[in-house]
């Protein structure tokens, strides 16, 4: 085994000197259709946006078009990735670096920030081309490409065999990880890893500058991908090829001059792609250290047993996004096909592929110590399933490993039957893939991307720069809005302590999850002064807003028993007379993405039917609160009701249940013939009432807008910083704007404070009739200018520290760069060898 592992050395090459050129091109050519197969998307008049996911919701009943909903776990790309797209290329395209993004919670910095991929190549795509949805769409297409592209050239390099590449490229382009994430980051990031690893490869094959730039370029585009921890597994692949290439070396030919050469050629190229990523590494690590991660902890979704997923069980029974990771049915087998060659005949790069699956299924998979794989950094805080996409890696180097073995070593084959079975092969591989990718994104027609609606339409004609908006459910999660340049106060994203308190006042169960948010229109408390403060115009919520007036209260939590097993009833005590609109029932369909059946919902006074509802299988969602809305105002008085919760079709196969606390005060609840402790989590809406202030506007059927009259600038005057200051816009106009440098006139004679309703950072200054002032806080979070007569106030971005921190990295990059040249040499001839 040894003798076969280690038999060249590291001038050995696996690309001979006089291979037709014109054979790579035709598999280049295969592989580029393949994945344009896979995708099967027309992008003339298809995108891949995922508009069939917005288009569900009641928000967009009026935009005139609607599609099937594919998937329901595409939000992050409709909430984060589009409105900051769509905010960077606009101001591109108007001739405008994007430093600063004001509809990112308010403001956040702009394309600079690795974490929003505005220095990635699927955005440079998405900006170049002029229709946005098709932009989207190549955007994605450039991703896999790359992806497809870079595992093709790390694998030929690897095994010499271009049909064991090809099926080996398509195989980690669309493996279960790249397949769920296509609409994040990760597949940005993903998409980079064979790339860092060909260049390393090639060059310590070679010796030859033009690869270890090529390992440079790969390394800082890494770094600007903008998912941290998947460029962590790219840098552990990287260091673990290095080990599996440097140990053969040293068996085959000892340690001399020449490998060392290399190694130090490696670490120099490596460093200079780190500088070039730096700058905006740094613009992260500014945003996190402003951020509690403490909520983030690492840990894994899988257990050893779901391997057998690897076979494509998780396409059939845990589709979703945390759960997918199978490469493809044949690439599976092919993977263990794989322990039979390398025992037959040991290949040094076969068993890298063995020690990216031995790390990935001791960390993936739980199979080391919780304390081991937390001690490596990273991990602590960010989940280790995601680590998955080493399974595409390790799955694509075994799998083309068998596929060397079993497609013929002649271009002109004795036995054409090998030629037909890898085609056979690759082609089931490519249509298995094609079916995955389909189960999991969709390809909406194009007129679906982010259509108007008249609401939408009336809201964006009369805000102004400084103003926000918030959306309830009807909206899904807030920030959908945001790609109208409608800035949400609650868009996706991290938030600071000073904004959370914000939040919290505006609407306290604003948080859905750390960094998301879902509104209920219930749940705004319109009389909060930070609604003001935070220059809230506009509301857009569902017609017939409500506000809770009854909501059950209880310790503890739990999931009732399936109301498959009978109807859900029990007691309301009510203390105060209600005129009830809707009942809310907090359900849970098992990460179905509905109810398996019609709800429907009565209350009993006595034995006096009071009111009767029914609600659809669409309109009950995982852990969200569904509403009962009544056909009129349903007068309660106080005193004791009965509620009963049915389904239509009781005897489903499919389970739905509620939420209920496991103690209320002595209260129970019965399903079937069973009596539980508790109650159900529940609550009672009234039509809600509104400050003076505000007016409601029906622009179309469905939707309310509510405008707040009080915002009726860009800024406002506050007689102090403390306490509950008036706010007032009267004396403060807009006089210049742009997203990084804006101007207001402030008219009064009065002492106090200008404030521009915009979240700022330490790198904003300010400067009073031309002169350098001092920046405070309002609210530890908008920024203010203390004024004592009628002046001009300039808010602006200040962007030098981002030249000086270039100016360090360039002359960083260009020290690593010499220091390559001078320790390369010349590069040795290559010739042929086994691996």
């Amino acid at each position: 085994m040894t003798t076969q592992m280690t038999e060249t050395s590291v001038q050995d090459t696996h690309l001979p000197d006089r291979i037709p050129f014109l054979r790579h091109i035709i598999s280049m050519v295969l592989l580029f259709a393949l994945v344009l197969g896979i995708v099967g998307v027309n992008p003339l008049r298809q995108t891949l946006a995922p508009m069939d996911l917005m288009l569900a919701y009641p928000g967009w009943d009026n935009a005139g078009v609607d599609t099937d909903l594919v998937n329901a776990e595409r939000s992050d790309a409709l909430d984060h990735r589009l409105p900051n797209w769509r905010e960077f290329r606009r101001e591109l395209r108007e001739g405008h670096i994007p430093l600063w993004n004001p509809l990112h919670q308010l403001g956040a910095p702009g394309i600079q920030a690795p974490i929003y991929e505005g220095l990635s190549v699927p955005f440079l795509v998405y900006a170049l081309t002029p229709n946005e949805a098709m932009g989207y769409t190549f955007a994605l297409l450039s991703n896999y490409l790359l992806a497809a592209f870079g595992a093709y050239c790390l694998l030929f390099f690897m095994f010499r065999n271009r049909v064991a590449a090809v099926f080996g490229a398509i195989t980690f382009a669309f493996c279960g990880f790249n397949i769920a994430w296509a609409h994040w980051p990760h597949l940005t990031t993903s998409a980079l890893v064979p790339w860092v690893l060909a260049t390393q490869l090639r060059y310590w094959q070679t010796g030859r500058l033009g690869w270890a730039f090529g390992f440079t370029l790969s390394v800082a585009l890494i770094g600007l991908a903008g998912f941290p921890f998947v460029a962590l597994l790219g840098g552990i692949s990287s260091l673990m090829l290095a080990i599996a290439v440097l140990f053969a070396e040293v068996r085959s030919a000892g340690i001399n001059q020449l490998p060392v050469r290399r190694i130090f050629g490696l670490g120099f190229a490596g460093i200079a792609g780190a500088f070039l990523a730096l700058p905006g590494l740094l613009q992260v690590r500014e945003i996190l250290v402003s951020t509690d991660l403490s909520s983030r902890t690492g840990g894994t979704w899988f257990t050893p047993y779901d391997i057998v997923n690897m076979f494509g069980s998780d396409f059939v029974n845990n589709l979703g996004v945390e759960r997918t990771f199978s490469a493809g049915i044949p690439a599976a087998l092919l993977t263990l096909l794989a322990f039979y060659f390398i025992f037959k005949s040991p290949n040094r790069f076969a068993v890298f592929g063995l020690f990216v699956a031995v790390f990935m299924l001791a960390t993936v998979f739980g199979m080391a110590p919780a304390s081991i794989v937390n001690a490596i950094p990273g991990f602590g805080f960010n989940a280790w399933s995601r680590g998955s996409v080493l399974f595409g890696l390790s799955a694509a180097v075994l799998s083309s490993y068998s596929v060397k073995f079993l497609a013929p070593q002649s271009p002109k084959p004795e036995s054409p039957y090998r030629f037909h079975l890898v085609v056979f092969i690759c082609l089931l591989q490519a249509i298995n893939l094609g079916y995955w990718f389909r189960q999991l994104n969709a390809r909406p027609d194009i007129e679906t991307f982010f259509p108007d609606t008249p609401s939408i339409s009336y809201v964006a004609s009369k805000i102004l720069p400084g103003q926000s908006i918030i959306a309830d459910g009807s909206f899904l999660v807030s920030g959908f809005l945001s790609n109208y340049r409608l800035p949400e106060l609650f868009a996706h994203g991290f938030r600071t302590d000073a904004q959370n308190k914000i939040g919290a006042d505006i609407a306290p169960s604003f948080q859905t999850t750390y960094t998301a948010s879902i509104i209920q229109c219930s749940d705004i408390n319109f009389s909060s002064p930070e609604i003001t403060y935070a220059a809230v115009r506009f509301f857009l919520v569902k017609e017939g807003c409500t506000e809770s007036s009854y909501e059950t209260t209880g310790i503890g939590q739990r999931a009732t028993a399936s109301l498959t097993n009978g109807a859900l009833q029990g007691d309301l005590v009510i203390d105060k007379s209600i005129s009830a609109t809707n009942m809310q029932v907090l359900f849970g369909t098992y990460d179905r993405d509905f109810a398996p059946s019609a709800v429907m919902f009565d209350l009993y006074r006595d034995k006096l039917l009071v009111a009767h509802t029914e609600l659809t299988p669409e309109a009950i969602r995982n852990n969200q609160y569904a509403t009962f809305n009544f056909n009129q105002d349903v007068p309660l008085v106080a005193g004791t009701y009965r509620y009963v919760i049915s389904m239509a079709k009781p005897n489903s196969q499919k389970m739905l249940s509620a939420w209920a606390f496991e103690t209320a005060g002595g209260a129970t609840y019965q399903i079937g013939s069973s009596v539980f402790p508790g109650i159900p989590k529940m609550r009672i809406g009234e039509r809600a009432r509104l400050p003076q202030n505000f007016s409601i506007a029906s622009a179309e059927r469905g939707v309310s807008v509510i405008e707040n009259h009080t915002v009726s600038g860009s800024g406002y005057y506050v007689d102090g910083l403390s306490g509950q200051p008036e706010a007032d816009f009267g004396p403060v106009r807009l006089a210049a704007y742009q997203p990084d440098d804006l101007t207001v006139e402030y008219s009064g004679a009065a002492h106090g404070w200008v404030v521009f309703p915009i979240r700022t950072n330490k790198y904003w200054r300010a400067t009073l009739d031309g002169k350098p002032v001092e920046l405070g806080k309002f609210l530890d979070f908008f920024p203010a200018v203390e004024v004592n007569r009628p002046s001009k106030i300039r808010f602006y971005y200040d962007s030098s520290h981002l030249l000086k921190t270039l100016e360090l990295c360039t002359a960083g990059f260009a020290a690593s760069v010499i220091l390559l040249i001078m320790v390369n040499g010349r590069a040795s001839r290559p010739r042929a060898g086994a691996g």
